[in-house]
C-alpha cells in the first residue's frame, strides 16, 4: 500500500509548487474529500521562515472544524526509522502561538491572518473539533504518539482558558501507515477483511437497487473487541475516524460512555447504532448467529470509538442496532458513504446538484469540451486525488468566484455554504443567465490572484522588492484573494473599455482551458494588485472585516476610481486583455481554440 501511496503522490505534479507542503496538502485533500486543493492552499498554507512550526491552518466554518498541521519530509535516501521527536515536540510551539496569543501583534506576520481567522471562529462558537496533524514520510512511532497526546492536552487547556469554550481536540500522526491506509481506503473502502460470527437474537434483511442489507442487534462487547483489534482501519470509509471522548457536556462521545456506565440497559434506545459496509453476509432464518466478511463503518465511528475506549462494566450489558450493507456498485457505494457518514457530511453544494441551473451548466461545460465541472455532484475520494487540478472547476470554488466578482466577497469568504443553502443567495450568485464561459472567466481570475500570492510567498525574502513585501503582507490578511477578485470586478469596465450593463455576460471570446485563461488574466492582475496594499487594506483590517459593508464599498469605489484615473498608464495591458474578451448573450456557440 505504501508503494501505491507514493506513486499517487508522485503523479500529483500540480502540488510540486508547494514544496515540502505537498504531502500535507495531499493528506488534507484525501482526508476531507476537497475538490480544489489549490484554493485551500492559497489561504491555509503558512509554511515558511518564522512559521513557529505551523505549516498549515485550515478553518472550515461549514464543517465546524480546524486542522493545524506540521509536515516533515525526510530525504529519499534517509535511513531513519522514525521522524525526529524534536519535530513532533515543535508542535507545542505552534499550539502556544495559535491558541495562547492574546492579540495578533504578538505573532509573526506570517501567522497573523491565520490567528485572526482561528480566533474569530472560536469566539463565534462555530468550532466543534480541532485536529493537530504531524504529517511525514516515515514509519510512525509510539514516542511520537505520546508526544502528540501531550500536544492535544496543551491545546485543549489553552482553548478552555483563552476562549472559555470546550471543543474536541485530537493530535494525530499521519506517517506512512496511516496515509497509506487512507489512500487504500479511498480506492477500496473496506480494509478490514476478516470473517466474523456474531451472536444475535434475530435479524432481518432489506434490499434495493444494487444493495442488500442485514439488520440486527449486536453486543457492545463485540464492537469493543473489533476496535481493540483494528482501530482506525475500521473507519476506512469514514477516514476522519474517532474524535475522542473529552469530558464536556457538548462532546457526544463522552455522553456515549456515560450511558454505558450509568444506563447500559438503555443504550440501544439512546444510541443510533452503526451502519457498515461488508463484502458479504450470511444469515439463516430461525438461527441466531450471523456471519459477515469484511467491515468498514460508515456511520457510527464515534459510537465505536467511545465503546472501544471505555473500561466500563456496562459494556457487557449494552447492545446496539447494526446495519450491514453489501454493495458491489462503486457509484452506489459512494452514495452510501456520503449520506451515512456523519463525519464526512453531505456538502452544501450536493443539495443543488440536480438544480436546473447546475444541470444546464454541466451540459454547457460538456459542450465546451476543455474544462471539467461537476455542478455540485462529487465523485469518490479517489476521483479527487487523481484529478490533475489545473483544468477542473469545483462548483464550490466557482460559486465563491462568482460571488466575489459580482460584489459579494464577504459571502465568498465567510458564507460559502450559504450560497447553496439559502435560496436568495443562490439565485443571486447563480442566476439563470449564468454561463459556463462566464464561470471560466471569473474562476480563472481567482486562480490568477491565488497564483500571484503563491509565487510571492515562494520567492526568497532577500529577493523581494519593497512593493512585493507590502503586497505579501496584504495577501496575509484573510479574505484578500476574494477582495482582489471583487475589486477587479468593480473596475472591469475600465479594463475592457466598455460600459457593461450585465457583468454576467462577460467571457473570453475563445474557449480556453483554465491555464490559458489564467495567462490572459496575469498581466491585468499584476497591474491591479500593485494598488491593493494602499487601497484594499481597510476592509480587511476593520472590525467585521469583509462583513463591514461601509468599509468594503468605500474601498471598492476608491479602487475603481483610481483604476479609471490611471488607465492610460496600463493602456497596453488593458488593450491586449480586452481584445480577448467579449460581452456575449446567453450561451452562444463557443469558438473553439485554434
Amino acid at each position: 500500500m505504501l508503494e501505491a501511496l507514493e506513486a499517487a503522490l508522485a503523479q500529483r505534479d500540480d502540488l510540486d509548487q508547494y514544496g515540502n507542503a505537498k504531502r500535507t496538502l495531499f493528506a488534507l485533500q484525501l482526508t476531507l474529500d476537497l475538490e480544489d486543493i489549490h484554493s485551500v492552499a492559497a489561504s491555509a498554507l503558512t509554511d515558511g521562515p518564522d512559521d513557529k512550526s505551523c505549516d498549515l491552518v485550515y478553518v472550515d466554518r461549514d464543517a465546524r472544524s480546524v486542522i493545524v498541521a506540521q509536515g516533515y519530509e525526510a530525504a529519499a535516501t534517509t535511513k531513519k526509522q522514525q521522524a525526529p521527536l524534536g519535530k513532533v515536540s515543535s508542535l507545542h510551539q505552534a499550539v502556544n502561538w495559535l491558541f495562547g496569543a492574546q492579540k495578533s501583534e504578538e505573532l509573526p506576520e506570517r501567522l497573523r491572518s491565520s490567528w485572526n481567522e482561528l480566533r474569530d471562529a472560536l469566539v463565534d462558537g462555530i468550532v466543534d473539533d480541532v485536529q493537530i496533524w504531524f504529517v511525514h514520510n516515515l514509519p510512525q512511532a509510539p514516542q511520537n504518539a505520546q508526544e502528540l497526546t501531550a500536544v492535544a492536552q496543551a491545546a485543549d487547556a489553552l482553548i478552555r482558558q483563552r476562549y472559555d469554550t470546550t471543543v474536541s481536540v485530537v493530535a494525530v500522526e499521519l506517517g506512512n501507515e496511516t496515509l497509506a491506509d487512507r489512500y487504500e481506503g479511498s480506492r477500496t473502502p473496506i480494509l478490514v477483511t476478516d470473517e466474523f460470527v456474531i451472536a444475535t437474537d434475530g435479524h432481518f434483511t432489506e434490499q434495493g437497487d444494487n444493495w442488500t442489507a442485514l439488520c440486527t442487534t449486536v453486543p457492545a462487547s463485540w464492537l469493543y473487541e473489533r476496535f481493540q483489534t483494528h482501530r482506525d482501519r475500521l473507519f476506512s470509509a469514514n477516514i476522519r475516524g474517532y474524535l475522542g471522548s473529552k469530558r464536556s457536556q457538548s462532546n457526544i462521545n463522552n455522553g456515549i460512555q456515560e450511558t454505558i456506565r450509568d444506563a447500559p440497559a438503555k443504550f440501544w434506545a439512546y444510541n443510533n447504532g452503526i451502519t457498515a459496509l461488508v463484502h458479504k453476509f450470511e444469515a439463516t432464518p430461525g438461527l441466531p448467529d450471523v456471519r459477515i466478511t469484511g467491515i468498514a463503518i460508515v456511520n457510527g465511528a464515534q459510537t465505536t470509538g467511545a465503546i472501544g475506549s471505555t473500561e466500563a462494566n456496562g459494556i457487557a450489558q449494552s447492545r446496539l442496532l447494526a446495519r450491514f450493507i453489501k454493495c458491489e456498485d462503486a457509484a452506489t457505494v459512494r452514495e452510501i458513504i456520503r449520506f451515512n457518514n456523519r463525519q464526512n457530511p453531505t456538502q452544501a453544494a450536493d443539495f443543488r446538484s440536480n438544480d436546473r441551473v447546475q444541470t444546464k451548466l454541466v451540459t454547457e461545460f460538456g459542450a465546451l469540451g476543455v474544462v471539467g465541472y461537476n455542478g455540485g455532484r462529487r465523485g469518490g475520494a479517489e476521483d479527487v486525488i487523481r484529478r490533475p487540478g489545473e483544468n477542473q472547476i469545483s462548483a464550490t470554488v466557482a460559486a465563491q468566484a462568482l460571488a466575489a466578482f459580482h460584489g459579494g466577497p464577504a459571502i465568498a469568504y465567510h458564507e460559502k455554504g450559504q450560497i447553496w443553502e439559502v435560496d436568495e443567495i443562490y439565485s443571486t450568485v447563480f442566476p439563470e443567465r449564468t454561463t459556463a464561459r462566464h464561470i471560466i472567466f471569473v474562476f480563472s481570475l481567482l486562480r490568477a490572484v491565488e497564483r500571484q500570492k503563491v509565487d510571492l510567498g515562494q520567492k526568497a525574502e532577500m529577493d523581494r522588492t519593497r512593493d512585493e513585501k507590502e503586497l505579501l503582507a496584504w495577501f496575509s490578511l484573510r479574505g484578500s484573494t476574494f477582495l482582489a477578485v471583487a475589486a477587479i470586478g468593480a473596475a472591469v469596465e475600465s479594463i475592457v473599455g466598455l460600459a457593461i450593463a450585465d457583468k454576467y455576460l462577460l467571457r473570453f471570446n475563445r474557449t480556453l482551458p483554465i491555464q490559458k485563461a489564467v495567462e490572459q488574466w496575469n498581466p491585468v492582475v499584476s497591474a491591479m494588485l500593485a494598488l491593493a496594499p494602499d487601497q484594499l487594506s481597510a476592509p480587511l483590517e476593520s472590525a467585521g472585516g469583509l462583513r463591514n459593508r461601509a468599509a468594503l464599498e468605500a474601498s471598492l469605489n476608491t479602487f475603481r476610481s483610481l483604476v479609471g484615473a490611471t488607465k492610460k498608464a496600463n493602456a497596453a495591458i488593458y488593450s491586449q486583455f480586452a481584445g480577448g474578451v467579449t460581452v456575449g448573450v446567453g450561451s452562444a456557440n463557443p469558438t473553439r481554440p485554434s
